[in-house]
């Protein structure tokens, strides 16, 4: 009998360690920490969300987490056979960047001061300067780069160039399998042309390269996420991307500086649900006639709350709400995750730029998706169709297409995209929907629209392509010696005043209409070593005076995440 039961403590013992073991194994796979939007992973998914291998995808609120896109890279595995062999080389490079959550017992990475082995630089395996993966503790330490030369020769700028360096280091990991942390931080020099290098709008947002005149820029994310089960807790500042399309999105795109923010992010089934609340940088322009109720010292806030629904395998529904505000410190209304902002905000006095947002996927056959967002600043049903001012929309619609003319690998968007006037705009100083001045939404401007087609080919996993073509139109205010004499609403920082017209007409003003044609080509040489080239033609024509403007950008750019 002491056998026997010698025998079966021993038994239970083994089996709980096991379980142990095999959760502590399975957990080590779930990293917590996000997939930065700027990673090609996101292309690759999309593509097959559309294709129908993963159904239902969608990249209208990202990043993910990697365990999350891990999960998702599981559900390709499964559907292996009905991959072209470019999509299997994808799926290979990015089985390898995720084997941590993948498969950690596989793991096999390059850590250049864990072995000191440089002969593997050129080898496929993923490569970081350090690793420390654990059931307990992981910690994941890369060196960024990049070098980028950029020439024009036009109209516009003459005949003129930059040059750009940057380096720094990106950490991440997980604590005890349920706390991730992220820390991206760079430094970059400038050497060149100033007004060109201007013309990049994260360069341009960036307050000691703009404002301070220096010849350097930095940038930095940092962030801590905590995995709750079905939801997620995240605190910090990180590029996000929210809403449709793919010339820009209406509520979130990252053509903005990156704010501070809390988020919650909860999923369940077919429901996803995300709430974040973010600190924003106050435009430095005081519009003369713009009311300035606040009393100085205000600090701006951004609010959003958004809910998907996937439905029959069909399409995705997003119903989001927005608000911009002004107060010494955060509104409890706003700080409510499930209160219905654009009511709360008429009780507030009707102060604040609250919007609302609708948003489709449609699914209606393998290899098409359908996408349409409607934006609604503000709208008054009885005034609708008369021009008045107040009613501010916008709508974008667009198709995504793969495999064109039954080419594998070749895949096309064409999107219309169209902005009422003063929308992102409003009557209080401070309050448009922007981050230092620039817009935090699409990235045209409001009494704007624009049509974007692109082909994009990705033949192998180590070349990616892309042909665009852009055209908008853009109205502007009229200006004499740098005052507005007539405001048409065409200036995101320059909302409606008490003096200006009660109607307004889409693309009255100073019309402008620029035409882009873009290639592009990024070959992945070495796994984590990359060079891009681009050539842009950019033309523009300004109504008013018959001008034509021609400027032909080239850039080339080598960039290192190892």
């Amino acid at each position: 009998m002491n056998f026997q039961k010698h025998q079966s403590q021993f038994f239970h013992r083994t089996l709980v360690i096991f379980i142990i073991l095999i959760s502590s194994i399975h957990q080590l796979q779930s990293q917590i920490e996000n997939v930065p939007i700027e990673n090609q992973v996101y292309e690759f998914l999309n593509r097959l969300g559309v294709k129908g291998i993963l159904k239902l995808y969608s990249n209208t609120m990202i990043p993910l987490s990697r365990k999350e896109v891990a999960e998702l890279l599981k559900e390709v595995e499964a559907q292996r056979d009905n991959l072209t062999d470019a999509e299997v080389e994808f799926f290979e490079k990015f089985k390898r960047e995720f084997v941590h959550e993948f498969a950690s017992e596989t793991e096999d990475v390059q850590g250049l001061f864990n072995d000191g082995n440089v002969n593997t630089m050129v080898s496929d395996k993923e490569k970081y300067l350090y690793t420390y993966p654990d059931t307990t503790f992981s910690l994941y330490l890369e060196f960024i780069g990049s070098v980028k030369h950029q020439r024009v020769n036009g109209d516009g700028f003459g005949s003129s160039q930059a040059s750009f360096e940057t380096h720094g280091a990106r950490v991440r990991g997980t604590i005890k399998r349920k706390f991730g942390y992220f820390i991206q931080a760079t430094n970059g020099t400038f050497f060149g042309d100033r007004l060109l290098a201007l013309s990049d709008s994260k360069l341009r947002g960036n307050v000691k390269f703009k404002d301070l005149n220096a010849p350097y820029f930095d940038f930095t994310e940092a962030y801590i996420r905590a995995d709750l089960d079905w939801f997620n807790v995240q605190f910090g500042r990180e590029f996000q991307a929210v809403g449709t399309g793919y010339s820009g999105r209406f509520i979130l795109s990252d053509h903005a500086p990156v704010f501070d923010f809390l988020k919650i992010d909860a999923r369940y089934r077919s429901l996803r649900f995300i709430y974040l609340h973010g600190s924003l940088l106050g435009d430095s322009v005081l519009f003369p006639g713009i009311q300035n109720p606040e009393p100085p010292g205000s600090n701006k806030y951004f609010a959003l709350h958004r809910l998907q629904i996937s439905l029959f395998n069909l399409l995705n529904f997003g119903i989001s709400e927005m608000v911009i505000y002004r107060r010494f410190t955060p509104e409890f209304a706003y700080l409510n995750p499930i209160n219905f902002f654009k009511s709360s905000e008429h009780s507030l006095r009707d102060r604040d730029n609250a919007f609302l947002n609708f948003d489709l996927e449609l699914f209606p056959v393998s290899g098409v998706k359908w996408f349409g967002s409607l934006l609604v600043d503000d709208i008054d049903f009885s005034k609708i169709g008369t021009g008045w001012w107040g009613n501010e929309l916008g709508w974008q619609s667009g198709l995504y297409m793969t495999d064109l003319m039954g080419l594998p690998d070749l895949d096309g968007v064409i999107e219309y995209a169209r902005i009422e006037p003063y929308v992102y705009t409003h009557r209080y100083f401070d309050n448009n929907y922007s981050n230092n001045n620039i817009g935090v939404g699409h990235h045209l401007e409001p009494n704007s629209d624009e049509w974007f087609i692109q082909v994009n080919y990705r033949p192998t996993k180590k070349l990616r392509s892309w042909l665009t073509y852009s055209g908008i139109r853009h109205g502007d205010n009229i200006m004499v010696n740098g005052q507005v004499v007539k405001n048409v609403g065409g200036n995101i920082l320059q909302g409606h005043r008490a003096i200006d017209g009660e109607y307004v007409r889409f693309l009255d003003g100073n019309l402008t209409r620029r035409d882009r044609y873009q290639i592009q080509l990024t070959y992945e040489f070495i796994n984590n070593f990359f060079v891009t080239g681009r050539f842009e033609l950019h033309q523009q024509k300004f109504y008013a005076t018959s001008q034509k403007v021609t400027d032909r950008h080239m850039s080339i750019q080598f960039q290192i995440e190892y």
